[in-house]
Parts: structure tokens; sequence; C-alpha cells
């Protein structure tokens, strides 16, 4: 009979085997490139949520820009997104990925660098086109370049984790951005882009170290290459393109976190200008905390249906919390505020959890990519007209525009519980149940991909 292991010696493996930095090489892919591209995308949106959560007062105190022209711009660069993702995509093609990528990331940090010097709206809209390019186009290269250093078996994990990264980061450099806005000065606003400029050329430094091989990852022979007249005409089922289409709308929460809720709260509302950066945390937080547990139960049409009417009633809450906020002090209105962001966060998780299983089971087998990216030209679009019509609609019409928006969310979740119960008789399509499905619930980067 074999001895067993003295208590002290049994306890001593697992204390050594958790200590934070044992836990963290556990967790952390073992390859060298994977761990670079992971270090970059945290450098990268530490950035990012340094920019994010001071821009509201960076537009408009240290450019002078209106609200209007603010929410123009935002537009633009979504646009400027949506135009160039596949003409980027060919680019990374023909130099490879890892050039792509270094490029694209010394662009924004070079517009970065020049912002504080666009002091006319011209000179704004240009930067705003210019980094919206840049912006949009480097997730599909960075999931080619991972595809090209990693292994079958550990893409996704790899994928999974960058994503995980990304959003500590954002949440990290959203709670030092709070600091420099609790000085309410200028230079701290102009700081935070400055220090976001250098986020990006540090990225590009890091992924400087990739191998050979991640260079031509995104340069396959059939990478990026478009169906042969593809055309969302080719989509024959009106049912699915209108559900596309109500789901960029839901999808509007993502332009209410980054770009309406912090101009009202920097320009109609009590509430202190830190709480801008404490929005954006409380939602990061929730939605890594949440994403899972409330994608359970999401597997048949019905069900995906009803997350995103619920999506819609919680974003309707939000609004006229928001609303609200307007006529409080600073106590009420950013307890007021608080509540909103947790109701704009659970409409985030329900949209993005109906979103994937109703398009996936609508997708014709035989074609279903090419479907998937026609349903993905709802958020697009959201997000290219999105900032310019919501500040519009509510920063400059006040609580009429907020009440209006509250209606257009909720009549939105109850039409795609209609149509998508009429879709799914009429194709008779069921949706995914496999493990792997379960799996594969949508993750918080739009963020956003904000």
């Amino acid at each position: 009979m074999t001895a067993e292991p003295s208590p002290r010696r049994a306890a001593d493996g697992p204390r050594e085997s958790r200590t934070p930095l044992a836990l963290l090489r556990s967790w952390l892919p073992p390859g060298h490139s994977a761990r670079r591209l992971i270090a970059a995308s945290f450098v990268d949106s530490l950035g990012t949520g340094l920019f994010i959560a001071g821009s509201a007062l960076f537009f408009t105190r240290v450019l002078g820009l209106t609200t209007v022209q603010v929410g123009v711009g935002l537009s633009l660069a979504g646009l400027a997104g949506f135009l160039g993702m596949v003409p980027l995509g060919r680019l990374a093609d023909r130099i490879g990925g890892k050039r792509a990528i270094m490029a694209l990331y010394v662009w924004r940090g070079a517009c970065f660098a020049v912002y504080p010097l666009a002091r006319e709206p011209e000179v704004f809209f240009v930067l705003a086109f210019l980094i919206g390019i840049a912006e949009w186009g480097g997730g599909p290269i960075v999931q080619g370049i991972v595809g090209a250093v990693e292994g079958e078996a550990s893409r996704v994990r790899t994928m999974a984790v960058i994503a995980s990264v990304r959003n500590v980061g954002f949440s990290l450099g959203a709670v030092l951005a709070s600091l420099a806005l609790a000085t309410d000065s200028g230079t701290a606003f102009t700081t935070l882009v400055f220090a976001d400029a250098l986020t990006f050329f540090a990225a590009a430094a890091l992924l400087s170290r990739l191998p050979a091989a991640a260079n031509g990852a995104a340069a396959g022979p059939a990478a990026a290459r478009a169906p042969a007249g593809g055309s969302v005409l080719r989509v024959h089922d009106p049912r699915f393109l209108a559900l596309s289409v109500l789901n960029g709308v839901l999808f509007l929460h993502a332009i209410l976190l980054t770009a309406a809720l912090p101009l009202w709260i920097a320009t109609r509302t009590q509430v202190p200008p830190a709480a801008i950066g404490a929005v954006v945390v409380l939602n990061t937080v929730l939605v890594v905390l949440l994403q899972v547990r409330l994608s359970r139960g999401s597997l048949d049409l019905r069900s995906a249906a009803r997350r995103q009417q619920w999506s819609g009633w919680t974003l309707a809450g939000c609004c006229l919390l928001v609303a609200l906020s307007a006529s409080g002090g600073p106590v009420v209105a950013t307890a007021l505020v608080i509540a909103a962001t947790v109701a704009l966060t659970l409409g985030e998780i329900w949209q993005s959890v109906g979103a994937w299983r109703l398009s996936y089971a609508l997708s014709p087998e035989d074609r279903r990519g090419y479907y998937l990216s026609v349903y993905e030209l709802g958020t697009s679009g959201a997000s290219a007209a999105g900032p310019a019509l919501l500040t519009w609609a509510v920063i400059e019409n006040g609580r009429a525009g907020w009440i209006g928006l509250a209606a257009c969310f909720a009549l939105t979740g109850l039409a795609i519980t209609s149509i998508a119960h009429r879709a799914g008789r009429a194709a008779g399509a069921p949706a995914p149940t496999t493990p792997e499905d379960q799996a594969l619930s949508p993750a918080h980067e739009s963020s956003q991909e904000r």
C-alpha cells in the first residue's frame, strides 16, 4: 500500500501552483508570438480606454467642437471603417499581416498625435475619417495572424484570451482617465490623447518582433476573397434583411456608451466629469461578469428572439433613466446615470446573444458565412450613422429625444420577435444546440467594438 503524502507536502504543491505568476503563465498561451499579440492588444486597449473616457471633454472643451460636429466626425469614422475594411484586407494579402497591422498602428498613432491641432471642424472630420479606416480594419488582420502563429487546437482559446485582456486594458485605461478627468483641466484631456498615441506606437514596436510566419498570415490564396457576385441583394429572404437592420438599431447601445451618454453627462447634467470613466468601467466589468451567465438558455430561435426583445426593453429603460438625469442634482443625476448604465449593459449582452443565435439559425448551411456577413451590415451601418443620428436626436432635443429613442428600442424588440418567429416557421431552421455552439457565445469586444 502506497504511503499518503504528508499534509504539509500536499499543501505546499498547490500553494506553489496557485501563485499569481503561475496562474498567469498557465492562463496565457505558451507561444511567444501569441503572447506578443496579447501584449500589443493590452497596450492598444489601455490607450483606447484612456481616450474614450476623456474624448467627450477633449472634443468639446479643448477642440471647441459642438456636440453635432462630434457626432458627424464619429459617423465619418464609422463610414471610413465600413468602406475601408475590404481594401485593407486585400492590402494585408498583398504585403502580409504583420506589416499591415504594424502600419495601421503607426497610422493611428500619427493621427492621434496631431488630434490636439484639429481646432477647425474640417480638420477634425478628416482626422476622424483617417482614424476610422485604421481602427476598424485591424480586427480581421489580427485574426489572420493568430491563425498563422497558433495551431488549430489553440486558436480559439488565444482569441478568447486576447478579448479578455482587451477588456482588462480598456477598464484600466478608463480608471486612469478618471483621475485625469477629476482635474477638469484641458491640459489633462490633451495628455490623454498623446498617451493614446504612444500606446499605438508601442503596440507596433511589440508586433515588430513577430516571426516571418505572422507576416504571411493573411496572405493565403483564399484569404479575404469575396464571393463572386457577392451582394446583399443575393439574400432573398426579406425577413433576414429586416432582422439585420433591426439588430443594427439595437446595436446603437454601443454609440450610447461611447458617444451619446458621455456627451450628455458633460453638457446636460450635473454629474461630475470623472463619472464618465466610471460608466465605462462599470459597463466593462458587468459584461465580463454576466456575459456567459446571461447567454445560457438561448438554445432555439424563439428564446434568441426573446433575448433581443429583452434588449429592446432594457435599452428603453436606459433611455428613460438618462432623460431624468438632466433635472437632478449631482447625487441624484449620478445615481440615475449608474442605473442607466446597468440597463444599457443588460441590453448590450442580450442583443449580442440573440443576434448570434438568430443569424446562425436563419443562415442556410451552404451559404452561412456569406449570410452572417450580410447580417453584420446592420451593426456596421449603425456604427457609421449612429453617432451623428444620436447626438442630434438626444443631445440637441434633450428629454424628448431620449423618450423617442426609448420608444424606438421597445418597438424594435417587439418587431424582432414577430419577424423571427415567422422567418423560423418559413425556413424550418432549428437553432444550434451542440456543445460547440454553446461555447461560442458572443464576447464584449464594441465595443464595440467601440
